[in-house]
């Protein structure tokens, strides 16, 4: 026969297990990369279990002021993947950032209805922006960038307590924050290519105006073409520093963030 005290001792690691998991689930299902369509939704369930159970003895957490009531848990679940969800869509802003500034050199390219499947959003995209998003993903791992997911999810139990979060004004100030610099870095990733063909397109303007007898339309699709890939290629060696600045960047800030959510 089961001992009292060893149930009791068995239910009581369930339930900080449940809490556990009830945070480390939807990070896990939202965050870049390991949250993206590409990945098993198996695999994901079975990461979210390993990383749960590593994280259960260590972690303090109590389960005490875990609600008793079917509403109160539905509030309660719907805090942390509110809590997962801020800190993933702050961290996507990065690779929304390269995928937009690919769509734009791909338009200007002419590029604009070869479009391919994103793997990382599940959505249709430019081909120069799965290239830079393909990039961007290989830096993140090689700078070890979901450590940084790995870091604030297990630190995140001594700042903001399962089921108490606080969403103040300056959580929506850096939210706006992480949108503005996506646009600013949307434009950094972009303006090697960009500016060269834009004055690419210039120059084809001033050409048709000057010298009609030519072909413009004919002459400057192949021209925009080699032209953009010329820069995109010469653009990876600031390509490279510029995203592990931003990943850098991106440490500090997720951890800031949810400092801040703990009230």
């Amino acid at each position: 026969m089961v001992e009292t005290e060893l149930l009791n001792w068995t239910l009581q690691q369930l339930l900080v297990l449940l809490v556990v998991m009830t945070r480390v689930g939807p990070l896990i299902f939202l965050m870049p990369v390991f949250g993206s369509r590409a990945v098993p939704v198996q695999v994901k369930i079975l990461v979210t279990l390993t990383i749960a159970f590593i994280l259960a003895p260590v972690v303090d957490v109590s389960v005490d002021a875990m609600p008793t009531s079917t509403l109160g848990y539905g509030i309660f679940v719907l805090s942390e993947v509110a809590f997962a969800g801020i800190l993933a869509l702050f961290a996507r802003f990065i690779f929304a950032a390269v995928q937009l500034a690919g769509q734009y050199v791909s338009i200007s390219m002419g590029m604009g209805m070869a479009a391919a499947m994103d793997p990382q959003f599940g959505t249709q995209t430019s081909l120069v922006g799965v290239f830079w998003n393909l990039i961007a993903t290989l830096i993140f791992l090689s700078l070890d960038g979901h450590h940084i997911f790995l870091r604030v999810m297990s630190e995140s139990f001594a700042w903001v307590r399962p089921g108490s979060l606080h969403l103040t004004e300056a959580t929506f100030e850096g939210i706006l924050q992480g949108v503005t610099h996506m646009f600013v870095l949307g434009v950094k990733v972009m303006a090697p290519a960009g500016a060269a063909l834009f004055f690419s397109h210039v120059a084809m303007g001033i050409l048709a105006k000057t010298v009609p007898q030519i072909p413009v339309m004919i002459v400057a699709m192949p021209m925009n073409i080699g032209l953009g890939f010329i820069f995109i290629g010469l653009s990876l060696s600031y390509f490279l520093p510029l995203m592990a600045s931003n990943f850098d960047m991106l440490n500090r800030s997720l951890v800031r963030l949810a400092m801040g959510m703990g009230g």
